[in-house]
């Protein structure tokens, strides 16, 4: 564990149903009593987080510590691509879905939080990147089904369940899977060409919890997206595709197909939707790449990437 002295607290108020808010209160004082200077920041409109996140190391600060949802993650993770002058990011998760959480293998529970937030190994990240709508990711963009998936998952529901939620709209999207025509150009200039109705583009394509890999060689450290092309045209393909990637048996997968590449132009006919790290942000065509090493963050105990652990010092 680095011995941290000064420590930013951004905190979404509203993240949890307002949990954020206290949750944030009880860290500060738990990180004080260990003698960690803490400063807090309260969200309170879009770009906060961002900006707190970018100018943290010119400030004196050694940590970030994120208290949110996936919005304000990514918004800390935004920050921290645009600099090089990076400090690691702490994630305590009070958001509906956390899926960030998941992946990095984090506590959930807030005792367990307090007790060890700063104590997880750094690893650097490689971040995607959305020039066109000037975005980042951490996990991975998902384009067509699954946008549909989180468009459609009710607030309710995702306040109950949290991330579970997605399954009660997946199933009621799986009815409708509308395949389109696909092109993907990498940035050699190298174009394929694809008929289906999911298209990822993970950078963090496994989360450990649910025993879920996109695909065999997928890390989030090595400069490349993980492009998966799905075609599923029923409900029983979806479930196969879906046992292939949690039993990690892809060489016999027809309706997968996967490739890497550090940039790409995805286009669609017709346009879909688009989601990144949860959050729906439009339609295609899409342009990304990757930011390599773009973030370093304090992992959970148990976070395995398949090809390497890059610990940084």
């Amino acid at each position: 564990m680095a011995a941290y002295q000064r420590a930013l607290l951004i905190v979404n108020p509203v993240s949890g149903q307002a949990r954020g808010l206290r949750l944030g209160q009880q860290l500060r004082q738990s990180l004080e009593e260990k003698g960690v200077v803490c400063s807090v920041r309260v969200t309170s409109a879009a770009g906060d987080a961002e900006r707190w996140s970018h100018s943290a190391a010119e400030a004196g600060f050694e940590v970030i510590v994120v208290i949110g949802g996936d919005g304000t993650v990514g918004e800390v993770v935004a920050g921290q691509a645009r600099t090089s002058n990076k400090v690691p990011v702490a994630i305590v998760p009070v958001g509906t879905a956390n899926v960030v959480a998941i992946a990095l293998t984090l506590p959930l529970i807030p005792a367990m939080i307090r007790a060890g937030v700063l104590d997880g190994r750094v690893m650097d990240f490689d971040v995607g990147y959305l020039p066109d709508l000037d975005r980042h990711f951490l996990l991975m963009a998902a384009i067509g089904y699954p946008a549909k998936v989180t468009r459609d998952a009710p607030r309710r529901l995702k306040n109950l369940f949290g991330v579970f939620s997605y399954a009660w709209s997946g199933l009621r999207n799986a009815f409708r899977l509308d395949e389109v025509d696909i092109a993907i150009e990498d940035g050699d200039g190298v174009r394929r060409f694809f008929r289906g109705n999911t298209i990822l583009l993970a950078n963090i394509g496994k989360i450990r919890e649910i025993n879920l890999k996109v695909n065999p060689d997928t890390s989030a450290h090595d400069g490349k997206f993980d492009v998966t092309i799905i075609s599923s045209r029923s409900l029983w393909e979806l479930v196969t595709v879906l046992f292939r990637m949690l039993t990690w048996r892809y060489r016999a997968a027809p309706a997968m197909q996967n490739f890497q590449a550090p940039e790409v132009v995805v286009r669609t006919e017709p346009p879909v939707e688009v989601q990144i790290d949860g959050e729906n942000i439009g339609h295609t065509p899409l342009r990304a790449r990757v930011v390599p090493r773009g973030v370093k963050v304090i992992v959970g105990p148990r976070y395995k990437d398949q090809v390497g652990e890059q610990m940084t010092s």
